[in-house]
């Protein structure tokens, strides 16, 4: 797939806009902001968007920020049960005034350097967006944390991500996000057009899903925006234990060899695949 290339900026220092979409996210929205605001890279505003869904504090804490920052940081509250970042991010991007956009997970912490070593080679006008190669676990101590991921890559072998997270805005006002592709709405430009993202070494943590309800949760979004036949899914079910076994000697030998997952993987794969299943069986049924 093609890397899109662009004109250089003429600018040195263009203000950066960090969007934020954050669903239930009131303890990892603090960490998320703070580390933007640690930027080294020091010409950014940043926009936080809680869906309308949360029922807990992640607006609340973020507008808090306004004051504090001279507004800095802006939050935002959309209406409606609109659940997955799409819609807020194009609500979000709707609110920016910058020339580039920082795509920002409320689960991420950013290292101090990101913005400032992300953003060189769009100033340069060798690609219109990047991506991080690699993201690593924050909350390792906590077993679904970790069997979430120790560390995951997003480059292909081309050294190339079907997702960015900086971007050109006069790139991507004309290439706005699908919400209907909900987990998949980060790859709306990589399916539509094919455009691939350089693929950076920088520093990135994320906060993974932590609790069997936010695996459960997490698991029934990508049901949700699965392609696949769901009467295939469905017809597996049987085979699930098989499943489960497979991917914890996978995950054991490739990913994370880790002691007590050898009871726990099983546990962890069975949820996930039963909440696949759910999905599959409600949209046969709807």
């Amino acid at each position: 797939m093609p890397i899109l290339k662009s004109k250089p900026f003429n600018e040195k220092y263009p203000l950066v806009s960090s969007i934020i979409p954050a669903y239930k996210e009131e303890e990892n929205i603090v960490a998320c902001i703070d580390a933007l605001l640690k930027q080294s890279y020091s010409n950014m505003e940043i926009i936080v968007v809680e869906n309308g869904e949360s029922n807990d504090r992640t607006y609340e804490i973020a507008k808090s920020y306004e004051k504090k920052t001279k507004g800095k940081v802006k939050a935002f509250t959309i209406p409606g049960k609109q659940r997955g970042p799409g819609n807020a991010l194009i609500y979000g991007f709707k609110k920016t005034r910058g020339k580039v956009i920082s795509l920002v997970g409320a689960d991420l912490v950013y290292g101090k350097d990101y913005i400032s070593k992300g953003i060189i080679p769009i100033l340069k006008g060798e690609t219109v967006g990047v991506n991080h190669k690699e993201e690593v676990c924050k909350n390792l101590n906590n077993l679904w944390a970790r069997a979430f991921f120790y560390k995951r890559s997003f480059i292909q072998s081309s050294g190339l991500s079907k997702v960015f997270t900086i971007i050109r805005k006069d790139y991507l006002k004309d290439h706005l996000w699908d919400p209907s592709l909900g987990y998949a709405d980060d790859q709306t430009i990589y399916r539509k057009y094919g455009i691939e993202f350089k693929g950076l070494d920088l520093e990135i943590y994320q906060n993974n899903p932590s609790s069997f309800k936010e695996i459960w949760e997490h698991a029934s979004w990508v049901g949700k925006s699965m392609k696949i036949n769901p009467l295939l899914v469905i017809l597996s079910f049987p085979l699930f234990p098989l499943y489960a076994l497979y991917k914890t000697i996978r995950h054991l030998a490739k990913d994370d060899f880790y002691i007590p997952f050898i009871i726990f993987l099983p546990i962890y794969y069975s949820v996930r695949y039963i909440a696949y299943f759910k999905e599959s069986l409600k949209k046969l049924l709807t």
